[in-house]
């Protein structure tokens, strides 16, 4: 987002112990910058977090009764990469194991 992209000016409000803070690490000359950094890492996280929040409850235990345990989990895992690794090979590639 940052770089040479369009820009609007716009007019915040802070508490005086945040903006010292930002002072503190960030030169006048860097201000815009730093908070554009910040926002945008802020954002993905918010982000992630609507979606993680949207997608809470959509595993359901009764329709993956093949992975109840953590044993159960880290056999299809092993499967998982055993498959893998036999592809690879027989693509002529060399093998994970």
């Amino acid at each position: 987002m940052g770089g040479k992209a369009k820009t609007e000016k716009m007019s915040v409000t802070l508490p005086k112990e945040l903006a010292g803070e930002i002072r503190s690490i960030a030169s006048q000359g860097e201000i815009s910058s730093f908070f554009t950094e910040a926002l945008e890492h802020y954002i993905a996280y918010r982000k992630q977090k609507i979606a993680l929040e949207k997608g809470f409850g959509a595993w359901k235990n009764e329709s993956h009764p093949d992975l109840a345990t953590p044993e159960d989990s880290t056999a299809y895992v092993r499967a998982i990469r055993k498959a893998d690794s036999e592809r690879l090979a027989r693509l002529g590639g060399v093998s994970a194991k």
